[in-house]
């Protein structure tokens, strides 16, 4: 069962990344199998995924919205 599925309707940006050709192999050959069709929403879960997994991440931004509630109190 495939990690990323589905599709969801957001403001998209427009990037431009340079990444291995293997990894972008990998890539292709995931989101064949999962049916995905649009590279850059396997790139935007996997960012979400990474972000909901990264406890150094969490504890910045945690830290990041204290010292800013501090500052407007």
């Amino acid at each position: 069962m495939p990690i990323i599925n589905g599709n969801r309707l957001l403001k998209k940006e427009k990037i431009k990344a340079e990444i291995s050709s293997e990894t972008f192999e990998k890539i292709a050959e995931y989101c064949a199998w999962a049916k995905i069709d649009d590279v850059g929403f396997f790139i935007e879960e996997a960012a979400s995924f990474v972000f909901a997994k990264d406890r150094d991440w969490k504890q910045y931004k945690k830290a990041v919205k204290k010292r800013v509630e501090a500052a407007q109190a």
